[in-house]
């Protein structure tokens, strides 16, 4: 089981920091929602913990061993990643990228096999886009493409999955599936998930903690409940929204406030 660590980390593009000395714990088995407003950082910590940007300064630590050190190659067995905006083959179909996550399993030379086709079906299954199989990336939707990226991280059986607003794009009907998809894989198998997420209230419902970033620092961390808060909620985003229970899972839900905000 994977356990993903940010040490001090400052991060950010340039000369421009963007996240500012922050340290917290993912923990197998749960899953971690990084909230907060646009530009608050919640994508830069993702590519960083995939290493796509390196840290200015503090560490990341996977399983006890600074991410800078592991090979790309191991990297991908043990992190799987769904960007924000996905950059995939147009002429490819839909089965063929899902099954690229096979990828970092293959020997050099090595193609895939029965084993590795199945798989990528079954994660084709999951993310119930089978019927996309044969269709080509540049024939699909903006959901669709997520969807199938989504599918792609699941076959490629990682132990630790990170997720940029994987529901973008999505109806309300999809969000729910993939999450939910998400959310039994991470149960049942111990998994790492972290997703950065914009929904306050998707993230209320499916994380079992809470980051919320504020000017590149962490604000809050800690429950759903402990996390989003009407003070917390005010402070971060301003005037004009107001949390109450959910009726049916008692966790909390924010609803704007019409007229009131701060931009009106």
């Amino acid at each position: 089981m994977t356990k993903l660590e940010m040490q001090n980390v400052t991060l950010g593009y340039g000369r421009k920091v963007v996240v500012k000395d922050i340290t917290f714990q993912m923990k197998p088995g749960e899953i971690l929602g990084l909230v907060g407003p646009n530009g608050c950082g919640k994508s830069t910590i993702i590519k960083a913990l995939s290493r796509v940007i390196s840290p200015y300064s503090g560490r990341i630590i996977l399983d006890g061993k600074n991410i800078s050190t592991i090979s790309r190659r191991d990297l991908a067995r043990w992190l799987g990643v769904v960007p924000q905006i996905p950059l995939l083959p147009s002429a490819f179909t839909a089965f063929e990228v899902v099954l690229m996550g096979r990828n970092p399993h293959l020997g050099l030379f090595q193609y895939e096999g029965p084993k590795d086709m199945a798989i990528a079906w079954r994660a084709m299954e999951k993310a119930s886009i089978q019927h996309l199989a044969r269709r080509r990336i540049g024939e699909l939707s903006g959901g669709e493409i997520q969807c199938v990226v989504i599918a792609r991280v699941l076959a490629q059986e990682t132990e630790a999955i990170l997720l940029d607003e994987p529901t973008a794009n999505l109806d309300i009907s999809r969000q729910v599936e993939i999450l939910d998809v998400i959310k039994s894989l991470c149960q049942e198998k111990g998994l790492t998930v972290v997703t950065a997420l914009h929904d306050l209230n998707l993230a209320a419902q499916y994380c079992d903690r809470l980051v919320l970033i504020n000017n590149g620092r962490i604000h809050a961390e800690g429950t759903p409940s402990e996390v989003i808060t009407d003070d917390n909620i005010k402070e971060v985003y301003g005037a004009g929204s107001y949390v109450y229970s959910h009726p049916l899972s008692g966790l909390p839900a924010v609803l704007p406030n019409a007229g009131s905000s701060k931009y009106g």
